[in-house]
């Protein structure tokens, strides 16, 4: 594959990235520079070449990452001799932002469970949904720990894999 054809396939990718992450909530440009980090080689880059990259603007690129330091999900390094910061993705930090969710996914569901017991029932249909909703809450938050859990020892279980092939 040419250089060329690499570089397009990278930009196609970033912008699905960029979609999904938009259909989360997340600004455009922080989902378009999350996909760009996640293909980046090296896997760390600097402000300029972000910057060049997205194509877009020195503010709206440093507003970004710091939203997304701010998020856990980018942080940076830097080199002996080096005065430049190389950001880079937290790969180390993203199981931290499940867990980030899953408290605010405990926090509403308890302002859904206080609401439900304020509203009245004349409108049994919307309040059985929000009882489905605070039940679909507390399955996830009670089985999250059994999942982070069997996770870990499949990470586990892979590096020793990876030791015994070596």
């Amino acid at each position: 594959m040419s250089t060329s054809d690499n570089l397009k396939l990278i930009q196609q990718q970033v912008e699905k990235i960029g979609i999904v992450c938009d259909k989360d909530g997340f600004p455009p440009l922080a989902g378009r520079l999350l996909g760009f980090m996640i293909l980046a080689e090296p896997p760390h880059k600097t402000f300029d070449e972000i910057v060049a990259f997205l194509n877009a603007s020195k503010s709206a690129v440093s507003n970004t990452l710091k939203f997304l330091e701010n998020q856990k999900m980018i942080d940076y390094t830097t080199f002996p001799g080096d005065r430049k910061r190389y950001f880079r993705l937290s790969v180390e930090n993203w199981s931290n932002v499940l867990i980030d969710k899953m408290v605010w996914l405990k926090a509403m569901q308890e302002q859904l469970t206080i609401a439900l017991k304020i509203r009245t029932e004349e409108n049994p249909e919307f309040n059985e949904g929000l009882r489905n909703i605070i039940e679909l809450y507390e399955i996830v938050i009670e089985e999250m720990p059994l999942i982070i859990e069997k996770w870990k020892k499949r990470i586990i279980k892979r590096k020793q894999i990876n030791i015994e092939n070596e």
